[in-house]
């Protein structure tokens, strides 16, 4: 991968002393700079079928789960290694069981076993307000994860655990039900920490001892004639702040949406509404979600890992998936407009919010 042209990346703001961030994830994040021969190997596995089912082991993207993800959103998406099954019962029931012992993160070019790949990114806050710095403390081997999916007739079930060895252990469970023209869908999720973070510096730790995530998550659905409104509502309990790491994946709550993640909070609201039209034979998709965050208080940081504001943000997307002799090449075009409710100093915006942002993305899979 190439740049071809574009603006000054480099170019440094004058008040915050930080320059470009989205536009950077395009190529290596962790080479700034380096705009050529950008590569990397992301799939080299061996598979092994029987039935409906696989096991495979090697560099992979895996079963789509709630946190571990490919993220598609720029041009190297999170890619895995470590081992899969696959096991498909029958029509109803699903079990993956997986063992991940290296990422190669999301606008990366290199591959990291997953107690380096830990911290790589902002380390954010600790509770108590010091920095956080939990790079290279944690030796962990791997992140495990066991999923039982069910699907009859208008029901379906997701189950998730995921072992994240030495740091903390988390569950996931949802349960979806349509009846005619609606739809409702509940998540819950509770974490656990491990001893071994009693054992660091308060500074060098992920998650501190006592902390255990929560959220709840809902969505109530209607769709006909290609028309769907959802409104969806998530809460992230005061049990501590709910916490996954940047580096292997994004969360996928019904109200996370682009440029807006629940990673990292406690004790706040999430409110979204969202509404999606298909039409010309569903080769057009045109939506808007609106969003709005109630709880979050900047330098209060027992719930706040990033320090951001309560904020309202709204997506605008087109996407376009041609078919016939052209199948497989798609467009889209996100349009990003986000502002704090509260707070509008440069350190609390700058490439955070109070932006309008446009993007232009172009795929042809084959």
């Amino acid at each position: 991968m190439y740049k071809s042209f574009g603006s000054d990346l480099d170019r440094v703001d004058a008040v915050t002393g930080k320059n470009a961030k989205w536009e950077y994830e395009l190529y290596n994040i962790l080479d700034k700079g380096n705009f050529r021969d950008l590569n990397r190997l992301e799939e080299l596995f061996i598979r092994y079928r029987f039935g409906k089912s696989y096991i495979e082991y090697g560099k992979f993207e895996p079963q789509f789960t709630p946190f571990l993800n490919k993220s598609d959103g720029r041009m190297m998406p999170f890619v895995h290694r470590g081992g899969w099954a696959h096991l498909n019962f029958n029509s109803n029931h699903q079990v993956n069981i997986g063992w991940l012992n290296g990422v190669s993160p999301r606008a990366t070019t290199q591959w990291f076993a997953v107690d380096e790949a830990l911290g790589l990114f902002n380390n954010g806050f600790q509770p108590n307000g010091e920095k956080a710095n939990y790079h290279n403390f944690y030796s962990s081997s791997g992140i495990g994860i066991i999923n039982y999916n069910l699907k009859k007739e208008n029901l379906q079930l997701n189950f998730y655990d995921y072992y994240h060895d030495k740091i903390m252990n988390t569950i996931w469970a949802e349960v979806a039900y349509k009846l005619t023209d609606f739809s409702f869908g509940i998540q819950y999720v509770y974490q656990n920490p491990f001893s071994y973070s009693e054992d660091l510096a308060y500074v060098n730790r992920y998650v501190q001892p006592g902390e255990n995530g929560q959220v709840l998550s809902s969505e109530l659905g209607w769709e006909q004639a290609g028309l769907k409104l959802a409104f969806a509502y998530t809460r992230a309990f005061d049990s501590g702040r709910f916490l996954f790491p940047k580096e292997l994946g994004r969360d996928r709550f019904f109200t996370s949406i682009s440029r807006s993640r629940l990673e990292g909070m406690g004790n706040v609201d999430v409110f979204v509404f969202k509404t999606e039209y298909r039409f010309l034979p569903d080769n057009f998709n045109i939506g808007v979600e609106v969003q709005q965050v109630r709880g979050a208080k900047v330098d209060d940081f027992e719930f706040n890992k990033y320090n951001v504001d309560e904020s309202f943000q709204v997506n605008s997307h087109l996407s376009y998936r041609a078919r016939g002799f052209f199948e497989g090449l798609s467009f889209d075009i996100l349009w990003v407009h986000r502002k704090n409710l509260n707070h509008t100093n440069a350190e609390s915006i700058f490439n955070r919010s109070n932006y309008n942002q446009l993007n232009f993305v172009t795929n042809f899979n084959f």
